[in-house]
């Protein structure tokens, strides 16, 4: 046992008892016997620490920690950013800075001890780790390379700042050039390398199935369930109990329909809508009521706690449920009766008016299963329904755009953003992409689900006046906050750049009213992609600040309990006050299981978003590749002082064109105004120029694409 290793202990042994301790005791918990070497060491070991004002010595020779008389130790979670550490450790903390020297032998994920170091630079405060409380389970992906008769991993993932060595016998018939995945086995002294071992052999690099795999490793998805969820799902009875049909509210016999994407196996949500006696619009979005067969702290909930959401990557989607419920007993297939969760509310046609609402446990039978291609179709047609379902969408979708109208005349911005999807082949990989955009199908069941959601959130609200509450019942609610001034200064001040006028953006009502002058115009999905950059992220959180892109004063996620665990505590909580105001305790701990499950969720949700992302990436660097040499028009997405970026037609890669190869001038960089202009002929790039480039070269592995300015068009 080394040096480092004794004073870690001693460290830990100190941080644990908290109170003063004997040397022979320290050395009897570390099971270090007395006058051996190891004795000696602890003895050299101790003395370090307090040299180094980590621990203090007593006049009765009783050891503690330094840092429980001065508060200078921290405990937290290292995050590694550019190539260097934040350990957050309070939620209303600015994060503690670690140097990369400073970093000891801890990674991305560790809880880590922190000493403070003092305040520097912009009052950021710095830090050394001087212990690893817990490691996390590292997976590291990588490529084997052989240097001098060693094997080493040399990391994709930047957030593994070094090399690894692997032991020969360690390889598990991996060979230089092998893109692998590892674990970590030891490292504890800082001036060596760490150890890995290989687990899985990925393949080749570039590979569409190692790649794809390294997606999975590099953003720590749970691809597989642990074998007690597997065998918790297996024993969940597949017949639903008379009983329990009995006691919810039958809608079997409504016309209830879904509507999703032609791919989608998890149906959530159904849909029907009736005009009523008297004259009014009843409209039933109905759920799939995940919380009668996941039950709380049951081993499926506390899985689908740890992935809170499903993932969907281009090629494969990493499910939050396991597939018995999510594509299954939960999913509200066609002429199957399902439990469901229904919202039924009742609107006056004319004033578009939420009269009365229902919140029910109900059983349906949904009557046919639509995909949006089918509905936009008939919808775009024009021609007379032939049958009830039909005639339906024919009203629903009338219904929906009423409301879509109305919600955007009272504060909802209207912006529109197109996502790019795939053709793939038998092997997964890419053959074209498309743009998706939202149409009057998606948008019939996106008010929908809207409408559904803002009643849930207000019934909450409702609750508390009824019962005369003075504090706010726990609750999840979805907030996105109004946009940092700045923010929506710098991006008004980035217009004007481009010639595009803009005033400044204060309120929803004037985003929308700057957005509807580019209705029809090429500069359009340009003004949009940079208002959206500008707005805050929405999160889930207990305090209800309202959405502000939707423009309601309360919100929730109710609709999509199979795929986003916050809906599933939403449902949780809704039956949990249909059935009265629980005490005092009850509450308190309700109020912990949303504050856990909202901070959850929306670092969950990131994740899945940045593994999405780097999906699509990866299938356009694929597509790139697959077109090296030819030319494409494009749109200059990104201005910067090397270089401009691209993204090309049709195929809609984004690639450099290196400022070095602009060579009919000296191009120099405007970095108020973004842009790059010429020192002799004045000529000027900026964002949303159209151009004509040349892909030269892709490197897959690197996700980067490097092409050649062919031409400039505008």
């Amino acid at each position: 046992m080394d040096i480092n290793k004794i004073e870690q202990k001693v460290i830990s042994i100190l941080r644990d008892t908290g109170g003063p301790m004997r040397l022979q005791e320290i050395a009897r918990r570390i099971n270090i016997p007395a006058k051996t070497p190891l004795y000696s060491s602890l003895l050299k070991a101790v003395e370090n620490l307090i040299s180094s004002g980590i621990i203090s010595r007593s006049s009765r020779r009783r050891y503690h920690l330094q840092e429980y008389l001065n508060d200078t130790l921290i405990t937290g979670i290292l995050k590694i950013e550019h190539n260097k550490g934040l350990v957050y450790y309070d939620k209303n903390k600015q994060p503690i800075t670690i140097k990369r020297k400073n970093l000891y032998t801890a990674f991305d994920g560790d809880k880590v001890l922190v000493k403070l170091l003092g305040v520097k630079n912009k009052n950021r405060q710095y830090g050394e780790v001087i212990e690893i409380v817990s490691r996390a389970e590292h997976r590291i992906i990588g490529t084997i390379e052989k240097d001098a008769g060693l094997y080493f991993l040399v990391p994709s993932d930047d957030r593994y700042y070094l090399d690894f060595v692997v032991p020969s016998k360690k390889l598990k018939r991996a060979t230089h050039g092998s893109r692998v995945v590892a674990k970590l086995v030891e490292w504890e002294d800082p001036n060596k390398s760490p150890i890995a071992e290989v687990v899985e052999v990925l393949g080749n690099v570039g590979d569409i199935g190692t790649e794809a795999e390294r997606i999975i490793y590099e953003f720590r998805l749970p691809k597989e369930f642990p074998d007690k969820v597997i065998e918790e799902a297996a024993q969940i009875p597949e017949r639903i109990p008379q009983s329990e049909i009995k006691r919810r509210v039958d809608l079997r016999d409504k016309l209830i329909i879904t509507i999703d994407p032609i791919d989608a196996k998890d149906f959530d949500d159904a849909v029907s809508l009736e005009k009523i006696p008297n004259g009014h619009y009843l409209l039933g979005v109905h759920v799939a009521d995940v919380s009668y067969y996941v039950k709380e702290k049951s081993e499926i909930d506390k899985e689908a706690f740890r992935r809170g959401t499903s993932v969907y990557l281009v090629d494969q989607v990493i499910p939050m449920l396991p597939e018995k419920l999510s594509n299954d007993l939960c999913s509200l297939r066609p002429n199957r009766v399902r439990l469901t969760y229904s919202v039924l509310m009742e609107f006056d046609p004319k004033a578009l008016k939420l009269v009365k609402y229902q919140i029910v446990e109900s059983v349906i039978k949904s009557k046919k299963r639509l995909n949006y291609d089918q509905v936009y179709e008939f919808l775009k047609s024009g021609r007379a329904p032939k049958n009830e379902i039909e005639a339906l969408l024919l009203e629903m979708n009338e219904f929906a755009q009423k409301l879509r109208k109305k919600r955007f005349s009272e504060g909802g911005i209207e912006f529109e953003t197109a996502e790019v999807r795939f053709v793939l082949d038998e092997n997964k990989n890419p053959l074209s992409a498309f743009l998706k955009e939202s149409t009057i199908a998606t948008q019939l069941i996106e008010e929908f689900m809207l409408a559904a959601n803002r009643t849930v959130a207000k019934h909450i609200q409702k609750l508390k006046v009824k019962h005369k509450l003075k504090s706010e019942l726990p609750f999840v609610y979805r907030v996105h906050d109004q946009p940092e001034p700045e923010k929506i200064k710098s991006v008004v001040n980035f217009f004007k750049s481009l010639d595009i006028p803009a005033r400044n953006l204060v309120s929803d009502k004037a985003i929308n009213k700057f957005l509807k002058l580019f209705e029809g115009k090429p500069e359009k999905p340009i003004v949009h992609q940079l208002l959206i950059r500008a707005m805050q992220k929405a999160i889930y959180s207990p305090e209800n600040i309202g959405h502000y892109g939707l423009g309601f004063q309360y919100y929730t996620h109710f609709t999509s309990p199979i795929r986003r665990y916050p809906d599933l505590v939403v449902h949780r909580l809704l039956k949990k006050y249909s059935a009265g105001i629980p005490d005092e305790d009850e509450l308190n701990r309700l109020s912990r299981i949303v504050d856990v499950a909202s901070d959850q969720s929306s670092e969950r949700e990131i994740v899945a978003m940045e593994a999405e992302r780097e999906s699509v990436h990866l299938m356009l660097t694929l597509l790139a590749s697959e077109n090296v040499g030819k030319e494409f028009t494009g749109t200059i997405s990104g201005v910067t002082n090397f270089g401009l970026f691209v993204v090309l037609d049709g195929i809609f890669s984004e690639g450099l064109i290196p400022i070095r190869d602009l060579i009919d001038d000296y191009y120099i960089y405007d970095e108020r105004n973004i842009r790059l202009v010429g020192r002799r002929k004045k000529k000027v790039y900026k964002f949303g120029d159209r151009v004509v480039a040349r892909i030269v070269e892709v490197d897959v592995e690197k996700r980067k694409t490097w092409l050649k300015l062919v031409d400039y068009l505008s």
